[in-house]
């Protein structure tokens, strides 16, 4: 077990990296897809501020009159959880990641939406925010509202466990039977880490996941341009627009 956690304050603090003028925003969204990122700005007809690499972690975003902002992030839980860290220090305490995950159970398939309801930390950033010892799960009030929007929409998903890895190119079938074992339904790189930043910081996150590649079977297949994956990644940007917007406010 990592064993880097320190209860004492940092050196370098995140507020001297938090971005400026955006004290109305409620709600952030980051994204890694720019697919994603375009279609969540189309379906937000009142941004009123969009800009380019300023703000550490992100390579763009937009924020919209209404509160809510979405960042184009780099992959990955270090680029991420700075993105996050800088984020909540600007007072935007109430962050969704919408990513894509890896199948590693029979159980959940190509173009499914996945709602993490705890990470398997199996990256090293959470270990700098929380001893080993505590379960890295969603914030339980931003968990409810998605479930609710998305049940409005009539939008089908599963829920469950998500194994975070730094090291996509390791990730061998001994643990994708073990994780799955334990109850996680995908692999991706960076619930983990985002969750245990938000209790940390006693902020909340939660996640959204579109399945694009299996791996259960020992064979990787990849589905990333698949009409079903895009089809549902589209219909999940449009959705997060919609209703985040009306939270924001």
């Amino acid at each position: 077990m990592l064993n880097w956690y320190s209860s004492q304050e940092s050196i370098v603090k995140p507020e001297k990296f938090a971005p400026k003028n955006l004290d109305f925003v409620k709600f952030g969204v980051i994204v890694f897809i720019r697919r994603v990122y375009n279609w969540m700005k189309a379906a937000a007809p009142d941004i009123i501020l969009e800009k380019e690499e300023s703000v550490v972690g992100a390579k763009r975003f937009f924020a919209t009159e209404s509160g809510l902002a979405v960042f184009h992030s780099y992959f990955g839980a270090p680029a991420t959880v700075a993105l996050a860290e800088a984020l909540i220090a600007a007072e935007i305490k109430q962050l969704i990641v919408f990513g894509e995950a890896g199948s590693i159970s029979p159980k959940i398939d190509i173009g499914e939406i996945l709602i993490p309801t705890f990470a398997i930390r199996e990256e090293g950033v959470s270990y700098h925010y929380l001893p080993p010892n505590v379960r890295a799960e969603p914030s339980s009030n931003l968990l409810r509202k998605i479930k609710a929007f998305l049940d409005e929409e009539g939008i089908r998903y599963k829920m469950g466990g998500v194994w975070t890895t730094d090291a996509p190119f390791r990730e061998t079938m001994d643990k994708v039977l073990a994780h799955s074992e334990a109850g996680a339904l995908a692999v991706e790189m960076e619930c983990s880490a985002i969750f245990c930043l938000s209790k940390y910081r006693e902020a909340d996150s939660a996640a959204i996941l579109i399945i694009t590649d299996t791996l259960h079977e020992g064979i990787w297949r990849p589905a990333f341009q698949e009409a079903k994956v895009i089809n549902a990644e589209k219909k999940v940007s449009e959705t997060l627009m919609k209703h985040l917007a009306k939270l924001a406010r």
